[in-house]
């Protein structure tokens, strides 16, 4: 069993009725204390932000990544259709289509890549 730690809190009356009033409706086995524990579970499960910890770490990542994803995405639109323009006439009406396509194009793209990502 893994080594537990005590602390002592304080709380106002209010608080405590409102405890003693959760802890009532819960399951006999469930205690005040049991109450207080997830409590500070859920609120520490819920501390994404706080710099240092694993679940910001995944959370940065995973944003940097979708926006790189993003502009690669985008880029790679415009490169493909840029080269089908540089085939013939009308190269400015193509450039422009190309451009607008790939912007269009670019979150069908991206909702793909979410999709397979998913998949895994």
């Amino acid at each position: 069993m893994p080594k537990t730690i005590r602390r002592s809190i304080s709380m106002t009356p209010e608080m405590r009725d409102r405890l003693a009033l959760l802890a009532s409706k819960q399951p006999r086995d469930m205690t005040e204390a049991d109450l207080i524990r997830d409590a500070i579970r859920a609120y520490l499960d819920n501390q994404a932000d706080i710099i240092g910890s694993r679940k910001h770490f995944q959370k940065s990542l995973q944003a940097r990544i979708d926006l790189l994803e993003a502009g690669v995405a985008f880029h790679l639109n415009v490169l493909i259709y840029l080269v089908a323009a540089l085939a013939g006439e009308g190269r400015d009406e193509l450039i422009a289509e190309a451009l607008v396509t790939a912007k269009r194009e670019n979150a069908a793209l991206l909702a793909q890549m979410n999709k397979l990502r998913e998949a895994k």
